[in-house]
């Protein structure tokens, strides 16, 4: 099944060495300190008499994991659908959003039908299923593509989907047409 308005790379772009060194050093930090916590309250219930096991290297180790895979899938989260930022926006913190470009961020705030304005001059209309992380690279995958005729009335094109680089493209216009809800 498609899913309408997603582009087709990661949203957030890989930081560099250094960036992912830090970025381990914060997680490893927060790991330990959640994982120190969860000891603690355990240490807390198990003095009111109620034990639900020894909180040893496997404990450790075991709730280090659950916790690592929830704070990834929790940044990742974050990281790909703009919450965080849109949160730190209404704050005054930042004018950002998490998403790797202008071009990609407009695509994923404009859920609508677009024309993609090739450089022969063509023009190709339709939903953009997925689409890549900036202008210059990947492809656009366009659900129903139909040509624009030069008195901007769509021609059927025959096929479902079509599959577009992005360097055949010049720019990008997007309908003024409602949007549609995800």
């Amino acid at each position: 099944m498609l899913s309408l308005g997603r582009g087709s790379d990661f949203a957030f772009k890989r930081p560099d060495t250094f960036g992912q060194i830090v970025q381990a050093l914060i997680f490893t930090f927060v790991i330990h300190a959640v994982v120190l916590g969860i000891g603690a309250i355990g240490l807390w219930i198990g003095s009111k008499g109620f034990s639900v096991g020894q909180w040893d290297g496997k404990a450790k180790a075991m709730w280090a994991f659950i916790v690592s895979m929830g704070l990834g899938l929790l940044s990742c989260a974050l990281a790909s659908n703009d919450k965080l930022h849109k949160w730190l926006r209404s704050k005054n913190v930042t004018n950002k959003n998490s998403y790797p470009s202008k071009w990609y961020s407009t695509f994923v705030r404009h859920n609508r039908l677009v024309t993609l304005h090739l450089t022969d001059e063509r023009r190709l209309f339709g939903w953009p299923v997925e689409w890549p992380s900036g202008p210059l690279e990947g492809q656009f995958i366009m659900l129903n593509p139909g040509w624009l005729g030069e008195d901007g009335v769509a021609l059927p094109f025959g096929a479902e989907l079509l599959v577009i680089d992005s360097s055949k493209v010049q720019w990008v216009e997007f309908s003024a047409v409602e949007e549609v809800s995800s």
